[in-house]
C-alpha cells in the first residue's frame, strides 16, 4: 500500500471513531426534575455519584452529618456552604467600581440546568479534616459524549499502530537521532565537570529537606495547610511524574537530599576526591566503615518491589499527615547512614529505596541518558576511571560500568563519570521517548505491573467518589481495621498475582501467535515494556487534578508554612479557585491516548530484533494491545466515565 492510501485509510478511521460518538448527542432526550438531598459527611456525599441527562433541572438541597462541608461543582457556577443544618450559597456581584464582591445567601434548595455533558466532579470546599482535598463526588451528565470519544479513539490509536506496522519501515516509531547536550552547551560541560556541581545543586534541597521535617513534627496536623505535605505529595509528586521522569530520568536521584549526608559521611568529604593508586577491591579509595560489597544475590528489584507496596499501603496516611512524613524521612535517613557504614556506594537508593524503584524502571523511557560517546575508547582504556575511579571523581556510585551500559536503570546521573574519564568520552544525550527496551528480570516485569496497579488503585481511592474506600484507606482516623486489611489485600494481589498472572497469560498467547520465536520468559520481557509508558502516563493522568485543584493550597503554605497563622507574603488566605477544572477529564483522556501510542509503537519496537518478520510481529502485538487497552479505559472510566 502506498504511503498515500496508507494516510487516508488512518484518516478515514479516525472520522469514524469521531463521528460514531458524536452522532449520540443527537439521540433525543426529554427533559426531567430531579430533587436530590446531599448528605456531607467525612469523606464523601451520600449520593455519591448523581447521573441526569442533559436539560434536566437538579434541585438541590444540601445536609451535613459531623463538621461544616462545602459543595463546588466543576463546569458549573454553584458553590454552597453547609454550616451547623443552615445551608449558604454564594453569589457575586460588581461594585460602582467593577470590584468584584463576594455574597453569601441562606438557601433551603438550590436549583440549576444540567446544560453541559460530560462528567464533573463536585468537591468539599471546606477543611473538614486529614482527607479533605480527597472528598469528591460525580455528576454525570449524559450523553457524556467526551467519554465516548476518548475510548472510541483509543480503540482507534490501537488499529493505527498495528496498521503502521503491518507496513515494515526501518525508522517507523524510532524518531530523532540522540543529541549530545554536552557537546551543545560548552558553558554546561564546563558546568558539569567542576568538582563543586553536584554538591551546590544538592545543598538548597538538604536545607528545604530539613526544613520539611521541622514543619511535619511541629508545623499544622492538617495536610493542606501543612508546607511538607503540599510541596512533597502535591507539587513534588507532580513534578516527578509529569516532567522529571518523562524528560530527566533519574535526574533527581542527582540531587535527592536523603542519601547526601550518607555519601558524604562515607567519602569524608563534601566535594573533593580523596584518590588511592593502590584499589581496594577494584576501586581506587577507601570509604568509612566496612566497606562491603551488597550480595550478589539480593541485586535486583524484589526488595523495591515489597517496600513499595508497603509504602502505598499506608499511602493515604502519608500524604495527609504530616507526622507520618516526618517519620519516613527520618526512617530513611537514618537507613542510609546505617548502610554507608556496612556496604561502599548507594546501596539504600540502588536496593531499598521504593521511589528510586520505579525512577529506575520508568528512566528506562526518559529523554536523557548518560552514555559513552564512542565505545571503542572504552574497551582500549584499561584503568577503567569511570567505574573504579581516578583523581578527577569518585567511582561510580552506582556500581555501573558505563562503557557497556546500555540502560538508564541504575544509573543516578550524578555525572562521577564525566569528571572521572581522562579521555572525555561521556555524554548527556538527548533521545527519543522511549529508547531503553530491554527488561532483565521478573523482579523489573513486576516492578512495571506494581506501579501500573498502584496508579490505578490510587485513582479510585483518591480521585473517586467512593467514601467506604477512604474510610477504608484512612484506618488511623476510622479505626475500620477489617475494611482495611481487605484494601491491603487488593491491592497487594490485583499488583502480585492477578496481573502479573494475565499479563504472563497475555505475553504467552502471543509467542504462540508469533510462532514461539524465543521461551515465554524473554517474549514476557519483551513486550511488558508496552506497559511502562502506559504507567507513566496513567501517572501524570492521575497526579493532574492534585495540582490543579489545589494550587492554591500551594500559595498559602508559602506564607504560612507550619500552619500557624503566619501571612509572610499575603497569599495565605487565597481562596479555593481550582483552574479549568471543568477541562481535567478531558486533558486526562488525551494524556492517556498519548501513553497508549506509546507503550504500543515502543513496544513494537522492542521486538524488532526478537522477531524478524513483520507480519509475525503484528501477531505478537495483538494480545498486549488489547490489554493495554483494557488497562486505558479502565482509567477512562475512572476519569471520564
Amino acid at each position: 500500500m502506498s504511503r498515500k492510501k496508507t494516510w487516508l485509510v488512518i484518516l478515514l478511521t479516525f472520522e469514524l471513531a469521531v463521528l460514531v460518538p458524536l452522532s449520540l448527542a443527537f439521540l433525543p432526550i426529554t427533559p426531567r426534575t430531579h430533587k436530590i438531598l446531599l448528605e456531607a459527611r467525612k469523606y464523601g456525599y451520600s449520593p455519591a455519584r448523581i447521573v441526569v441527562n442533559k436539560g434536566d433541572t437538579i434541585a438541590l438541597s444540601m445536609a451535613s452529618a459531623d463538621v461544616p462541608h462545602g459543595f463546588f461543582l466543576d463546569g458549573y457556577p454553584l458553590e454552597l456552604i453547609n454550616k451547623q443544618g443552615v445551608t449558604f450559597r454564594k453569589y457575586t456581584w460588581q461594585d460602582h467600581e467593577g470590584k468584584p464582591i463576594v455574597g453569601w445567601d441562606r438557601v433551603s434548595s438550590t436549583k440549576f440546568v444540567a446544560g453541559r455533558p460530560g462528567k464533573f466532579t463536585y468537591r468539599c470546599t471546606q477543611t473538614c479534616g486529614n482527607l479533605h482535598p480527597f472528598m469528591t463526588g460525580e455528576l454525570i451528565v449524559r450523553p457524556n459524549t467526551s467519554y465516548h470519544l476518548l475510548v472510541s479513539l483509543s480503540i482507534w490509536v490501537v488499529f493505527c499502530v498495528l496498521f503502521l506496522i503491518r507496513f515494515d519501515s526501518p525508522t517507523r516509531f524510532s524518531g530523532f537521532k540522540r543529541i549530545n547536550i554536552l557537546d551543545r552547551l560548552p558553558g554546561l560541560k564546563r558546568l558539569v565537570k567542576h568538582r563543586n556541581f553536584q554538591f551546590l545543586i544538592i545543598l538548597p534541597n538538604v536545607i528545604v529537606f530539613y526544613l520539611f521535617i521541622l514543619s511535619s513534627l511541629w508545623g499544622s496536623p492538617v495536610g493542606n495547610r501543612n508546607v511538607a505535605i503540599i510541596f512533597v505529595w502535591i507539587l513534588w509528586w507532580f513534578v516527578l511524574k509529569a516532567i522529571i521522569v518523562p524528560l530527566g530520568g533519574r535526574i533527581w536521584c542527582m540531587v535527592c537530599p536523603l542519601p547526601a549526608p550518607a555519601e558524604w559521611l562515607s567519602r569524608k568529604r563534601l566535594t573533593t576526591v580523596k584518590y588511592f593508586q593502590k584499589p581496594f577491591k577494584r576501586l581506587h579509595h577507601r570509604f568509612t566503615g566496612l566497606q562491603k560489597d551488597w550480595p550478589k544475590k539480593m541485586d535486583n528489584m524484589w526488595l523495591q518491589n515489597v517496600l513499595f507496596l508497603v509504602l502505598i499501603s499506608f499511602g493515604m496516611i502519608l500524604i495527609t499527615r504530616p507526622i507520618a512524613t516526618a517519620i519516613i524521612f527520618l526512617i530513611i535517613l537514618g537507613l542510609t547512614l546505617v548502610l554507608a557504614l556496612i556496604f561502599r556506594q548507594r546501596v539504600f537508593c540502588l536496593y531499598l529505596c521504593p521511589v528510586g524503584g520505579f525512577l529506575g524502571t520508568y528512566s528506562m523511557a526518559s529523554m536523557t541518558a548518560v552514555r559513552v560517546i564512542d565505545p571503542d575508547i572504552c574497551k582500549k582504556h584499561r584503568e577503567k576511571s569511570c567505574f573504579a575511579g581516578g583523581p578527577g571523581g569518585w567511582a561510580c556510585p552506582w556500581n555501573q560500568y558505563i562503557g557497556k551500559m546500555s540502560r538508564n536503570n541504575y544509573c543516578g546521573l550524578c555525572t562521577e563519570c564525566i569528571k572521572s574519564c581522562p579521555k572525555d568520552n561521556v555524554g548527556v544525550f538527548f533521545r527519543p521517548f522511549g529508547s531503553d527496551r530491554t527488561l532483565r528480570g521478573y523482579d523489573e516485569m513486576f516492578n512495571v505491573i506494581i506501579m501500573l496497579v498502584v496508579a490505578i488503585a490510587f485513582s479510585i481511592t483518591m480521585l473517586g467518589p467512593w467514601g467506604f474506600i477512604k474510610d477504608a484507606a484512612n484506618v488511623t482516623e476510622s479505626g475500620q481495621i477489617i475494611p482495611f486489611l481487605i484494601y491491603l489485600a487488593s491491592i497487594w494481589t490485583l499488583a502480585l498475582l492477578i496481573f502479573p498472572g494475565l499479563f504472563a497469560l497475555t505475553a504467552k498467547g502471543a509467542n504462540r501467535l508469533a510462532g514461539r520465536p524465543a521461551d515465554d520468559r524473554t517474549v514476557t520481557l519483551k513486550l511488558v515494556y508496552t506497559l511502562i509508558p502506559v504507567g507513566i502516563f496513567a501517572w501524570i493522568a492521575f497526579s493532574l487534578p492534585a495540582v490543579m485543584i489545589n494550587y492554591n493550597y500551594i500559595l498559602s503554605v508559602i506564607s504560612d508554612p507550619l500552619g500557624l497563622g503566619w501571612n509572610l507574603f499575603g497569599t495565605a488566605d487565597y481562596p479555593f479557585n481550582p483552574l479549568y477544572p471543568e477541562w481535567i477529564p478531558l486533558i486526562q483522556g488525551g494524556i492517556l491516548l498519548a501513553g497508549l501510542y506509546f507503550g504500543l509503537s515502543r513496544g513494537y519496537l522492542g521486538l524488532k530484533k526478537l522477531v524478524k518478520n513483520p507480519s509475525m510481529r503484528i501477531r505478537a502485538m495483538i494480545l498486549p494491545s488489547l490489554f493495554a487497552l483494557v488497562v486505558v479505559n479502565i482509567l477512562l472510566k475512572l476519569y471520564m466515565g
